[in-house]
């Protein structure tokens, strides 16, 4: 093992530089490293100090949503207690002005931030977040159902993207060229064939897709959708009837990521916040999808990867296992002709990591079911055996 690892540092230090250049442009590519995560920025009227002290709660505030994947980090007690101390937790502001408006930019500490969470029990969501397809079908009062298009200048994609930022959560629409209407059209979206929007979206690079149909309605004058069964949906959208509130638009979404399939019902006043409100509950089921908060301690798992080229790419893997919000510890235990095993401490099992490998589009699984294997804590004494093997993409 030690005549290994000293083999591996000599490659290291040969590919150092070119090694931080691979992983800073990926992470700039993949736009969620965990230090992009970390960073936050908001619109201000001037450079003061007491301005700088109202908004940096705030952009603090903002982080620890996106870092833990879930606005219920917010009314956490300790989490409560710790917001009027960001200051501990800042790491640099500064100030950028564009176009007549001047932003208040600020990054925080991955260790305290990561202490934090801890200790109020939420885990970190970081690793390459799933990308998200949106086609949203509308029922125009003028035009009729139509098509949402990603070159609108509306309130709807403002809030979208805005606050898909704000969360840490990559959506795109698409291009709606001529393959795209040649594939689908809007009243395939608004009849929720699946079939077919599926089979559209197969052009573009992502994990999941989201198909809504979006319109006015008199609803009844309810808090929520919670106590709405799925079927009260399934037909026109008047299917239910009672007193009326005004106004109100109502967005009906179905979430398809890889196996797995959701609906989610969401209602606003108007159009920015309606997309707003999408995105974060969105986000608040897909974050749920990818973190485990499980009692039962962590699980010492290996991995066994292969297809490697260079230490390039094994080093590039290293950093995708450290990155996944639930592992804790990784280790190289061997690395010879382009096969690399890590032994992996995750709190969720092989399970929760083989689901939140999936979307990564780095490697490819090549595994037999997961098998279990005994909760461990020492790296060097612990029975292990491969129970996840993968392939090196690129």
């Amino acid at each position: 093992m030690r005549c290994l690892i000293q083999n591996l540092m000599r490659h290291i230090a040969l590919a150092a530089m070119a090694s931080a250049l691979l992983f800073s442009s990926a992470a700039f590519a993949q736009g969620n490293s965990l230090g992009d995560l970390l960073q936050a920025d908001a619109p201000v009227n001037g450079q003061t100090r007491a301005e700088r002290q109202r908004e940096l709660p705030n952009l603090f505030q903002q982080v620890l949503v996106r870092v833990s994947g879930t606005t219920q980090v917010l009314e956490n007690e300790i989490i409560r207690n710790e917001i009027s101390s960001f200051n501990d937790y800042l790491l640099q502001y500064g100030y950028q002005s564009a176009e007549n408006v001047i932003s208040l930019q600020a990054s925080f500490d991955e260790r305290r931030v990561r202490d934090l969470l801890q200790r109020a029990g939420f885990p970190i969501w970081t690793g390459d977040r799933p990308q998200l397809l949106l086609w949203v079908a509308e029922n125009n009062p003028d035009l009729g159902v139509r098509l949402v298009r990603r070159s609108e200048q509306r309130p709807f994609l403002e809030g979208l993207y805005s606050e898909a930022q704000r969360r840490g959560i990559r959506m795109l629409m698409p291009l709606m060229d001529l393959e795209d209407q040649m594939a689908v059209g809007a009243r395939d979206v608004w009849g929720r064939f699946q079939r077919e929007v599926l089979q559209a979206s197969q052009r573009y690079p992502v994990a999941g897709v989201v198909s809504a149909r979006m319109y006015s309605a008199e609803m009844p004058g309810l808090e929520s959708f919670d106590d709405l069964s799925v079927d009260a949906f399934t037909d026109a959208p008047d299917a239910v009837s009672l007193t009326p509130i005004e106004p109100n638009l109502v967005m009906e979404t179905t979430i398809v990521i890889g196996d797995m399939q959701f609906i989610e019902y969401v209602t606003a006043a108007d159009e920015e916040t309606l997309a707003r409100n999408f995105v974060n509950q969105v986000t608040d089921r897909v974050a749920a999808l990818f973190i485990s908060q499980s009692d039962d301690g962590s699980e010492l798992i290996t991995l066994r990867f292969s297809g490697f080229s260079d230490i390039g790419q094994l080093l590039a893997a290293e950093q995708m296992l450290q990155q996944q919000g639930q592992v804790y510890r990784v280790h190289l235990a061997q690395y010879q002709q382009g096969i690399a095993e890590f032994h992996v401490q995750v709190n969720g099992g092989a399970a929760w990591l083989a689901q939140a490998l999936a979307f990564e589009r780095r490697v490819q699984r090549i595994a037999a079911p997961e098998q279990d294997l005994p909760v461990v804590d020492d790296f060097d004494t612990a029975e292990r055996k491969p129970t996840l093997e993968y392939r090196w993409l690129r």
